[in-house]
């Protein structure tokens, strides 16, 4: 029988087993972008080399994880988890074959090996860094959000090295991609500094060289300026793999550094006092969310203190479609829309999402890509939550699970609505929904409506042209209603009632009483006990 000391340095071995396993992957998949780029001119000895180097890990963490003492170490259940990623191991072999015969888009490939391998590995290791019960539950903290900068640093050096290779910085998309994937590297980066002890700074300062860093930030720098690709186009496809592999190494030699002092009672730096501030000033907000509300006080504190609150200006990309859904964000203040390109180069906008409302739940729920692009409207205010966590978090607690599904399950009840509303209601009757919605939410005293957003947006989102939106507003100036740039006034109290739904009622204050308007809708409502 392990004594509790044995069963923590057992874990903490197998967390640099599993930690082996992802650093070779990732250079995999860093080296299997480069083949098939060059439609395998280069890296093919070495993607093959790579190949081995992941079988001997992957070989080694199996013995190890087979033994009975360290089966006796692993917390209820995780023995089910390691069976099913060694199980999922056994796929690389198909995604290599696919690979050297060329019958594989680079895309596709490099979702392969992220979904299939790195990010199951990684939820694994912060589970499994989570439950040990002698682990300082702030360090690890620190330390499961320094996984997933790495991990991000790893996508960067696939997506870097395909960019210089390619010339794919000429190419506006990938530009997007890349920027909006240093700046979840950087969230990452940041939270892990905000929640790091002073130990777990120094070691990885230690481990990573200046000048890589300062040559990396460069790059960044000038992708997010819009940089000419004459400034940014600086390396060779090898010569970016190489730098980044460098830095990489320097990461996973932190990280073996980190997992043996995740153990002991030591008291990292807090959140800096304005992060601090601002997570209590939101909640009570927060607490009366339906996804969050049931939660006992000890878990949402918890929950809160793994999440990072952020702001976000104009027009900022938040995520694109396929990435990997590392964070499910909850919007406190400004909206966010989610939307998907044309192949006409237009947008669809499939909804506009304010505060309260969340993105991401149902593709964290699953470990899924990404299904849309979000990008901020209006300058907003959202509280950044590590999807490993939220999972990890929805096993621990089964009322948070059925918050998820009730809030996944409204969300698809509000696409069906979207679409019924944009396939079979006229142009005013979409406009008067709309404005109806924004009065129920603004509760403005004197019937002032405050049009949140440009309204080009506002008419794509309503599925019309600009023009038909300006048109549709001019009717209802004319039945009384005062139009203006950014807000519009109602005549009276019941001006818009004749656009309710079940779904406005349920939000209005007046319904099951004798004030409301549309009586028939009350028997749609809930209404609960008295």
């Amino acid at each position: 029988m392990n004594t509790p000391v044995q069963n923590t340095k057992l874990v903490q071995e197998l967390l640099h087993k599993l930690g082996d396993v992802v650093h070779k992957i990732q250079r995999e998949r860093g080296c299997a972008g480069l083949l098939l780029d060059s439609l395998g001119k280069i890296f093919s000895r070495r993607y093959d080399e790579q190949n081995k180097a992941v079988d001997k890990v992957i070989a080694e963490l199996r013995a190890f994880s087979g033994r009975t003492d360290v089966r006796d170490a692993l917390p209820p259940s995780f023995e089910a988890r390691l069976t099913f990623l060694l199980r999922k191991f056994d796929e690389l072999a198909d995604v290599r074959d696919q690979i050297r015969l060329m019958k594989v888009r680079y895309t596709q490939a490099l979702n392969n090996y992220t979904f299939k391998f790195t990010v199951p590995t990684i939820d694994a290791m912060i589970e499994l860094a989570q439950r040990e019960p002698r682990h300082n539950s702030a360090l690890v903290s620190a330390y499961s959000n320094f996984l997933q900068w790495k991990e991000r640093v790893g996508m960067e050096r696939a997506l870097g090295a395909r960019g210089f290779y390619t010339f794919s910085f000429r190419n506006q998309e990938f530009c997007d991609r890349f920027v909006a994937l240093v700046a979840e590297q950087r969230t990452y980066f940041d939270t892990f500094k905000a929640l790091a002890s002073p130990g777990q700074i120094a070691v990885l300062q230690e481990a990573v060289q200046d000048a890589d860093l300062r040559a990396l930030g460069k790059i960044n720098d000038l992708l997010e300026e819009g940089a000419p690709p004459s400034e940014i186009e600086q390396y060779s496809g090898e010569t970016w793999f190489e730098l980044l592999t460098r830095m990489i190494d320097g990461l996973r030699q932190a990280e073996v550094t980190l997992v043996d002092g995740l153990e002991g009672a030591a008291t990292p730096v807090s959140n800096s006092s304005a992060h601090s501030g601002k997570m209590a000033q939101y909640r009570p907000f927060l607490k009366s969310l339906p996804m969050l509300a049931a939660l006992a006080d000890g878990d949402l504190d918890e929950l809160l203190s793994l999440s990072q609150v952020r702001e976000y200006e104009k027009d900022k990309l938040l995520f694109l479609r396929d990435e990997p859904a590392a964070r499910m964000y909850i919007i406190l203040e400004g909206w966010v829309k989610a939307y998907n390109g044309l192949e006409t180069g237009e947008e669809a906008i499939l909804q506009m999402l304010g505060a309260g409302e969340t993105l991401l739940e149902s593709a964290v729920f699953l470990n899924m890509p990404t299904p849309v692009n979000a990008q901020v409207v209006e300058h907003a205010t959202l509280l950044s939550i590590p999807a490993p966590v939220i999972r990890q978090r929805i096993q621990a607690s089964p009322q948070l699970a059925v918050n998820m599904l009730n809030a996944v399950s409204l969300r698809s009840q509000r696409l069906v609505q979207q679409l019924e509303l944009s396939r079979l209601k006229s142009a005013q009757e979409r406009v008067g929904w709309f404005l109806l919605r924004l009065r129920l939410n603004q509760k403005s005293p004197d019937g002032t409506i405050l049009l949140p957003y440009e309204k080009s947006i506002i008419a794509s989102y309503l599925d019309m042209r600009p023009e038909t939106f300006s048109r549709t507003l001019k009717k209802f100036k004319d039945e009384g209603f005062k139009v203006a740039t950014d807000y519009v006034v109602m005549p009276d109290d019941n001006a818009l009632c004749g656009f309710c739904d079940a779904e406005l009622a349920g939000n209005c204050n007046r319904v099951h009483t004798d004030e409301c308007a549309r009586p028939e809708l009350s028997d749609l409502v809930f209404k609960p006990d008295a």
